[in-house]
């Protein structure tokens, strides 16, 4: 069975957010520890991260307003381990 998932499946939406964000790290820093969980629903996503670089809020509603449009973002930056 081969399951396939439209392009415009918060899911894969939340995925491209994500990806974005990493990308963003790399600009900062050469090898940059991060991660992300996304969620999308209702008008809304919410972004939790554990980064090593600070990820400015007014980059991550440009992210958002670029892949997803007009969404409320919700963001919680948490610092990486060392």
């Amino acid at each position: 069975m081969i399951e396939k998932v439209n392009p415009n499946h918060p899911d894969k939406i939340a995925d491209r957010i994500a990806g974005a964000l990493v990308d963003y790290c790399y600009t900062k820093d050469n090898r940059p520890k991060c991660a992300f969980e996304v969620l999308i629903g209702h008008g809304n996503v919410y972004i939790i991260s554990e980064v090593s670089v600070n990820i400015p809020l007014k980059i991550v509603n440009n992210i958002v307003k670029r892949i997803a449009g007009k969404l409320h973002v919700t963001y919680k930056e948490n610092k990486q381990d060392v």
